[in-house]
């Protein structure tokens, strides 16, 4: 979702030199020769320990940055960049989303959707005063070279956490209706190889997830290529769905303990989703549920399991 902010950046910079640091395990998703965004370059970012922070201090040195913006600050990217700001001379900026007193950003501690707050930061300290930029202006866009379509609907079945998977059976039998309706359509499950992936894939097995369903376990850079070339996404809200989106891949996402209106800052015709509204479950500590995994009894996952796999099928039918 990063991507968004980047592009505004590009708007307001269109010749500078935009590099857009990302986690390290994320980076490879980038390196793909076939895929182009608003950046100039990327940066494998890890600072997970001293020989880290070396290691990065002297890889930014080379990069002769005049500028370092952190868009999801954290205790550790503060001190780092700042230590790293002061050093070369040069300028830190940053947002964290989760301060709730006023900062120089602006609506610093709303609840908004997730490129708002990024663009909002980033306006702050690099924007044109009055011209706010609006987060369905600057949808997140990687661009693919020759890609070509065929008929295969990605089912994102992983997610962060329990809470937020809509249950294996479900698309067992969503599966099913499909290749009943449409035998010679093709449906992909894209799978890390993590323990947890792992035994979600044994699961599904044991399930009786039809034996035509293909578990894709290639490397993340061959995902955004992959993706654009499907019919469209369906699944639950984790970042295979964000890369749907990315590549202009149609979605169908599946919300239970947290709130669409802020982790689904997409436009909602190309990118439907399904949110059970009113769960007071659900925001019994926060506006969101935070659990790993639900603590009801009778009404276990009701946020997840209202939505039905033949419910599922009528939305996604016309779509096949």
């Amino acid at each position: 979702m990063g991507l968004g902010a980047v592009a505004y950046l590009r708007t307001l910079y269109p010749k500078a030199n935009i590099i857009y640091a990302l986690p390290q395990w994320v980076a490879p998703l980038y390196s793909d020769s076939e895929v182009e965004t608003d950046a100039t370059a990327y940066f494998p970012l890890e600072l997970k320990s001293t020989k880290d922070f070396i290691k990065t201090f002297f890889k930014l040195k080379k990069l002769n940055i005049d500028h370092i913006h952190e868009m999801h600050q954290t205790g550790t990217g503060a001190k780092f960049f700042a230590f790293v700001a002061f050093i070369f001379g040069i300028k830190y900026t940053a947002h964290n989303h989760h301060l709730k007193t006023k900062t120089q950003v602006l609506d610093q501690g709303l609840i908004k959707p997730l490129i708002q707050r990024d663009l909002d930061g980033v306006y702050s300290f690099l924007g044109i005063p009055g011209e706010i930029p609006h987060y369905l202006n600057y949808e997140p866009e990687i661009k693919i070279k020759n890609s070509i379509k065929c008929k295969r609907i990605i089912f994102g079945v992983v997610a962060t956490r329990h809470t937020k998977m809509w249950p294996l059976e479900n698309y067992v039998m969503l599966a099913e209706l499909i290749l009943k309706e449409n035998p010679e359509c093709e449906i992909a499950i894209p799978l890390s190889k993590s323990e947890n992936d792992r035994k979600i894939k044994a699961e599904l097995i044991r399930l009786g997830l039809p034996e035509v369903v293909k578990f894709v376990e290639s490397e993340l850079k061959k995902l955004p290529k992959f993706f654009s070339e499907s019919s469209f996404y369906f699944g639950n809200d984790t970042g295979l769905k964000h890369i749907a989106v990315a590549v202009n891949l149609k979605s169908f996402t599946l919300f239970g303990p947290e709130p669409a209106n802020e982790w689904h800052p997409y436009e909602t015709t190309n990118h439907q989703y399904f949110f059970e509204e009113n769960l007071s479950c659900r925001t019994r500590k926060y506006h969101y549920c935070g659990l790993e995994t639900c603590d009801l009894l009778e009404e276990n996952m009701q946020c997840m399991k209202k939505f039905t796999p033949e419910k599922a099928f009528l939305v996604i039918k016309p779509y096949m």
